[in-house]
């Protein structure tokens, strides 16, 4: 019977110390959900530069738990989904002035990709409490292709913003309990 590696040998003990910056950090993403989810009822273009910003601040989030966690395994994962929303929040502050059509497909795109690579990190990285990553990222990737169904319905389009927003606040939600239960095992452990 082969033997289980716990995955907490293989994080190193400054990140462990350092357990409450995560629990920081998924409050913070938390936070950002509910901001998301409050400011979905607006549905205008201005929502979309506004849900760059949110964008642009989770990935500032995610780059300073990337620095924060160093050499570690799930350093990557960190760096990435930074990249992700920093590209993301910029793609969607240059077009927030052109169509609802293009702010869908950002938002699409960006939780597939998402969702595909933080279904697989944590799988392959033996991140500690991969299962709450693991479910983000199938939460995140199911919201993609809903996204673009939704845009096709035509008797809907006006409201597209207002699903961005809710989506967005449940991919940050998701992040940021990921977060959390992450924090609270390492300060267990």
């Amino acid at each position: 019977m082969p033997t289980q590696v716990d995955p907490f040998a293989l994080v190193p003990p400054q990140v462990i110390q350092r357990w409450g910056i995560s629990l920081a950090m998924g409050v913070g993403l938390t936070a950002l959900a509910i901001v998301a989810w409050l400011r979905s009822f607006r549905s205008s273009i201005d929502s979309v530069f506004f849900f760059g910003c949110l964008f642009l601040i989770a990935a500032a989030i995610e780059a300073v738990d990337a620095y924060l966690t160093g050499g570690w395994s799930g350093f990557y994962l960190h760096l990435f989904s930074a990249v992700l929303f920093g590209v993301t929040g910029f793609m969607l502050l240059a077009y927030a002035k052109n169509s609802a059509e293009i702010a869908t497909l950002i938002v699409a795109m960006y939780f597939i990709m998402a969702g595909i690579f933080n279904v697989i990190v944590p799988m392959a990285a033996d991140v500690p409490d991969r299962g709450w990553h693991v479910l983000a990222g199938f939460v995140t990737l199911i919201l993609g292709p809903v996204l673009l169904g939704y845009r096709t319905r035509e008797r809907v389009k006006m409201s597209v913003f207002r699903v961005i927003g809710i989506f967005i606040g449940i991919d940050l939600f998701f992040r940021g309990l990921a977060f959390s239960f992450l924090a609270s095992d390492l300060r267990n452990h």
